[in-house]
């Protein structure tokens, strides 16, 4: 649903994207157990620093490569792909750069 949200404390803009584009996926309580194992964002907050900086590190990745959303989710929810707007947020907060205003 849309108006599920990461409990992480994550960037207001962050968390925006994530709510409306990655969560569905990306819980705890999701029946997609290959998102979820991959990434919960809810567990993100709880991680110990390293093994959080290593977590964001393979968001970024990802989302540079195009993998996330993956297509065959694209082709049945098309709405589900980030803009660029929406890409360039995620990535600049996973790869760890504030966003110059």
């Amino acid at each position: 649903s849309s108006s599920a949200a990461p409990n992480a404390d994550l960037p207001a803009e962050v968390k925006a994207v994530v709510g409306k584009k990655c969560y569905g996926c990306h819980n705890a309580n999701s029946k997609n157990e290959k998102g979820k194992a991959k990434l919960d964002w809810d567990a993100l907050t709880t991680l110990k620093k390293s093994k959080r900086v290593g977590t964001m590190g393979k968001i970024s990745e990802v989302l540079e490569k195009g993998e996330m959303p993956p297509k065959k989710f694209l082709e049945n929810k098309p709405e589900a792909a980030l803009s660029e707007a929406e890409l360039a947020t995620l990535v600049a907060w996973s790869a760890g750069k504030k966003k110059s205003k």
